[in-house]
């Protein structure tokens, strides 16, 4: 059988607009799994060092403060990580508390639950973002740090005052939608 060499071609055009077609999107739309992000409630920064040539940096990762009230004390949790060659001196300071100092060697992460860093006064209520400055190779960059309750389980261990359990996750279970049954 003897194909139409018009028919050939069309069928030829039409399979290649259904590959391109097909492919496309991703010529032209950045995938969102090519992005580093901090999957979790914190936020994140980098500070680099002033030279471009130099990839050294300090990540800031999953920076948040635990807390119940805007007056009340928090805990800061997070990373910070000190991805440059040489010993850094790092600081963090939240909503003009008291700053945090600290001094990584190379390659060195700092996981700040397990520093026990209190704020007397966050400043900001939960659910909030409280004003954040992180420092590292004498520059410094502001951010926003999530201001959370210790409404999770895991944040209520981090909380640093005393704190009702029951009163915390009460609200959890009021919720009654509208394919709610009772049974």
């Amino acid at each position: 059988m003897k194909v139409n060499k018009t028919r050939r071609n069309v069928f030829a055009g039409l399979a290649l607009a259904a590959i391109l077609g097909t492919t496309g999107c991703s010529a032209i739309n950045p995938q969102a799994t090519t992005f580093e992000y901090a999957p979790s409630d914190g936020t994140q920064t980098t500070v680099s060092a002033d030279d471009t040539a130099n990839s050294d940096t300090v990540d800031f990762l999953n920076i948040g403060v635990i807390t119940n009230d805007a007056n009340d004390s928090g805990r800061v949790m997070g990373t910070i990580h000190n991805k440059s060659s040489k010993r850094q001196s790092v600081e963090l300071k939240i909503n003009n508390n008291k700053a945090f100092e600290f001094s990584l060697d190379a390659n060195e992460q700092l996981m700040l639950e397990e520093e026990d860093l209190i704020l007397e006064s966050v400043g900001t209520e939960p659910g909030g973002l409280a004003d954040g400055v992180a420092t590292a190779f004498g520059n410094s960059i502001e951010f926003n740090v999530s201001v959370l309750p210790p409404t999770l389980e895991e944040y209520r261990e981090l909380y640093p005052g005393d704190l009702d359990e029951r009163e915390q996750s009460e609200h959890l279970y009021d919720f009654q939608g509208q394919y709610h049954r009772d049974e």
